[in-house]
């Protein structure tokens, strides 16, 4: 019997991988693929299909108890490179016991918002930033689950490269 999810144990923030932010609540981009309707002759009606290995603009957000002296850099408007890890906790029914398996993800980022959020007695100050992602990689237990990459045109799900074709088709190969 497989390993049940449980939940995140903790998880920590990197900027260009060694300069930490701390713990954050990360809402991890969102991957959703370009689709448009097909309709043709002899189709019965539309279906949407997906524009395989093209993605929509991915987005990351990170909120913070408090603002830090990096918050400057972030809004800085140039490219950085964030990196995400989590401890994720997973149960063995058959064992009884549970496991902790790693979460990386890897994301370069432009910065589009930064709030540094309010100052009140003995709350947090929830400070949150807003970046587009020009770059995403997801792995989970040392397996790369995808690496999006947009502007090389690359889109690699489960190890498969569903743009392979489309880089060699355009001379990019």
């Amino acid at each position: 019997m497989a390993n049940i999810p449980d939940k995140v144990q903790n998880s920590k923030v990197y900027l260009e991988g060694n300069v930490l932010l701390g713990s954050a609540t990360v809402e991890l981009p969102k991957v959703e693929h370009l689709s448009d309707k097909m309709t043709a002759l002899g189709i019965s009606g539309e279906v949407e299909t997906p524009t395989i290995g093209h993605v929509k603009e991915m987005k990351l957000k990170l909120k913070f108890s408090t603002a830090t002296k990096d918050f400057a850099k972030l809004l800085e408007p140039e490219g950085h490179l964030i990196t995400a890890y989590g401890s994720l906790q997973q149960y063995d029914p058959a064992s009884g016991k549970f496991r902790s398996v790693g979460l990386v993800a890897s994301m370069k980022v432009l910065p589009l918002s930064v709030n540094p959020g309010k100052l009140e007695r003995n709350k947090p100050q929830d400070a949150e930033l807003e970046f587009t992602v020009t770059y995403y990689k997801l792995e989970v237990d040392g397996k790369v689950i995808y690496e999006v990459d947009p502007l090389n045109c690359v889109c690699v799900i489960n190890g498969k490269d569903y743009l392979a074709d489309v880089r060699r088709n355009l001379g990019m190969a």
